[in-house]
């Protein structure tokens, strides 16, 4: 056992080393923040082994549909996407050969990561990284879905923080869509309060900023290394 905790030290450290642009939040996940979000890289182990896959992740400052405070905004990403080897499988890492695959791993992480860990991001790449993300299997498959509507719904308000102009500009985005209202409704929403609410919160943008800011307060949140979405 005590072994056991001595190697998956060490690849948590290897990691860490790795990425120094971001904050340890626990040992398996590496985040900063980035104006109203957090994004980062998360180990993800493999149930009934001892392997792990690394993820890129994105979670909100702002909430969702769980609830407006930080435990509901990291209970669920945005985004989580996994990185693939040169043959295009997905990572299986054996926390005893991490060693052997670390190198390898590293570099794809720096190839297929959508955005960077270095400095300020603007605010077009995140909303690309965000729609490239939405054309993705399985999020491909419903283009009109809830699950898209989401994903929308969270580029909007990213586009808020930076300006209520921004916002605008998606909430046109999303009116223009024919929503699958089966599908929202097997969510237990209505694609006419979901609209409204984002058209309330475009209105309601200092209330919005506050409780971003107070997710920021947050202990653990406030530790982490910190840049911001310039437009």
């Amino acid at each position: 056992m005590a072994l056991d905790k001595e190697i998956k030290k060490k690849v948590f450290e290897d990691w860490q080393n790795a990425f120094p642009q971001l904050s340890n939040y626990t040992q398996e996940k590496f985040y900063k923040v980035v104006g109203p979000i957090i994004i980062g890289l998360e180990l993800i182990k493999l149930s009934r082994t001892e392997e792990y896959r690394p993820h890129f992740v994105v979670y909100s400052l702002f909430g969702n549909k769980m609830g407006n405070d930080i435990k509901a905004c990291l209970a669920g990403p945005i985004v989580l996407q996994e990185y693939t080897n040169n043959k295009g499988f997905q990572f299986e890492i054996p926390y005893t050969k991490h060693s052997n695959f670390f190198n390898d791993v590293i570099e794809s992480i720096k190839k297929q990561t959508p955005l960077s860990f270095d400095g300020n991001i603007s605010l077009k790449n995140i909303l690309s990284m965000v729609d490239e993300y939405s054309k993705k299997p399985p999020l491909n498959a419903s283009p009109n879905s809830y699950l898209q509507a989401a994903l929308l719904e969270a580029k909007l308000k990213i586009a808020l923080y930076v300006s209520a102009a921004d916002a605008q500009n998606v909430f046109d985005e999303i009116k223009k869509i024919d929503w699958d209202t089966k599908h929202f409704k097997a969510c237990g929403v209505s694609v006419n309060d979901w609209i409204e609410s984002m058209w309330k919160t475009i209105n309601n943008r200092d209330e919005f900023l506050k409780q971003i800011e107070k997710n920021k307060q947050d202990k653990k949140i406030s530790s982490l290394k910190c840049s911001e979405i310039i437009n």
